[in-house]
């Protein structure tokens, strides 16, 4: 069962249309950072509020790639 405020948290994320963007984009595929920031049309730092958002929500992960140094969403 979700608890009350993760269900706040997830609604509130999901608000914002920029953040539903990512998640779209998601759900075809795992990206880069700076793949989705291209994607929304939105610098690195500002996408990376909204990813902030995200990750607290509980809606994405990140996952590093042994090989890569850079971590995917």
């Amino acid at each position: 069962m979700t608890r009350p405020d993760e269900l706040d948290a997830a609604f509130g994320a999901l608000a914002d249309p920029t953040r539903r963007a990512v998640i779209r984009a998601l759900l075809k595929q795992p990206r880069r950072a700076g793949e989705l920031a291209e994607q929304v049309a939105m610098s690195p730092p500002a996408l990376s509020r909204h990813l902030r958002v995200l990750k607290r929500a509980g809606l994405i992960v990140e996952d590093g790639v042994p090989h890569d140094a850079r971590v995917r969403v």
